[in-house]
């Protein structure tokens, strides 16, 4: 089974991006998924907060996992803009693939103390791939942690 680290790795020295699309319901995970089947790459499949809520946390990782299975074809899940600790650590233990700890909701003084809440929790931050940067005016911190399968 290939890693996400490995996918992004392999992704940034051949200079390509892994696509990444936030779903909502099952027609659009499966659209996505028939388009990464028929191009044969690999692709990011994203849920946010809300979206976990609708779907059922553990619900969208067995989808996931069971697409990846059955097709051996590389699609993550990340768990887009978790605003809380305990959401990232539910994710994480839930087997989400990738957390993105967003404390853009908190004043600026108080990101320094959620970096370090997250570290404590286990989270590290993934550098971007070679010659890639964060994006400007990003709302996350720029903390993005590793969940279950890919520590």
């Amino acid at each position: 089974m290939v890693m996400l680290r490995e996918v992004l790795t392999q992704a940034g020295n051949e200079g390509v991006a892994v696509g990444h699309f936030n779903v909502s319901d099952l027609v659009t995970l499966k659209a996505v998924f028939e388009s990464a089947t028929d191009e044969n790459v690999p692709v990011v499949v994203g849920v946010s907060e809300g979206e976990r809520q609708f779907f059922g946390l553990r619900q969208i990782v067995a989808l996931v996992k069971s697409l990846r299975e059955e097709y051996s074809l590389p699609i993550f899940l990340n768990a887009d803009h978790t605003h809380s600790m305990a959401n990232a650590i539910e994710a994480a233990k839930a087997g989400v693939d990738w957390i993105v700890f967003d404390v853009s909701t908190l004043p600026l003084y108080q990101h320094r103390g959620a970096d370090r809440l997250a570290v404590r929790n286990g989270c590290r931050p993934v550098k971007p791939a070679k010659g890639n940067r964060p994006l400007q005016g990003s709302s996350a911190s720029g903390r993005v942690c590793q969940g279950s399968r890919d520590a």
